[in-house]
């Protein structure tokens, strides 16, 4: 059954249409050396992102390093791996100007990069997978359409201002989901988490690219 979902759910991605617009807000104004400390804020922190288990909120933070990794920075961590370290230098709140500002003098890492999520929705038109058997255990949703809107941001430690600021909408449209039991339900939040990844992938791309020309 579950070798039969993820064909299911791979022909399904396939014939899905994705499409991404990136929107400035504040155009980067500072240079990104790929050894400069960019320091990770949970993404839990924000409680928009709790409508994703916090396995996929761990795997976006991941993907985020992962990315700044192939562009060739070496000096990006996720918060909640760096917490000790910073408890020991007395930071407790990123929030307090004096602590934020702690985080380069003390650790040497002068920016730290937020995420949060605006609009994350589907939309589309239920029909039964048996329209003759109203008993019908689960349903097929035509016409959907999925978006995502994401904000990233990058701010310095030293100073708490904002030095880039971009949203990121990314939709996926043709995209039919199967709900009604279990399984297919769990499929239907996957695509959740695909629209936002690849908001995410698109975004820290964008800001790489931005704050390096």
């Amino acid at each position: 059954m579950k070798k039969a979902l993820l064909l299911l759910f791979t022909l399904i991605a396939l014939s899905a249409c994705t499409s991404t617009k990136i929107y400035p807000r504040i155009k980067c104004h500072v240079y990104l050396n790929q050894n400069d400390g960019i320091l990770i804020l949970p993404l839990n922190w924000q409680e928009s992102f709790r409508i994703l288990s916090i396995g996929e909120q761990n795997k976006l933070e991941e993907l985020i390093v992962k990315i700044f990794k192939e562009e060739g920075f070496s000096n990006v961590a996720i918060y909640d791996q760096m917490e000790y370290e910073l408890l020991n230098v007395g930071i407790k709140d990123v929030e307090d100007p004096v602590q934020r500002a702690n985080i380069n003098l003390e650790l040497g890492i002068p920016y730290l990069l937020g995420l949060s999520l605006g609009e994350l929705a589907w939309t589309g038109n239920w029909e039964r997978t048996d329209p003759a058997n109203i008993h019908s255990p689960s349903y097929w949703e035509s016409d959907t359409e999925i978006k995502s809107m994401l904000r990233v941001a990058l701010m310095e430690t030293a100073t708490g201002n904002i030095i880039s600021d971009y949203a990121v909408e990314t939709t996926i449209s043709e995209f039919p989901i199967p709900i009604g039991d279990e399984q297919t339900l769990d499929l239907n939040f996957g695509t959740l988490y695909k629209a936002v990844s690849v908001s995410t992938r698109k975004g820290i791309k964008n800001l790489i690219k931005d704050c390096g020309s």
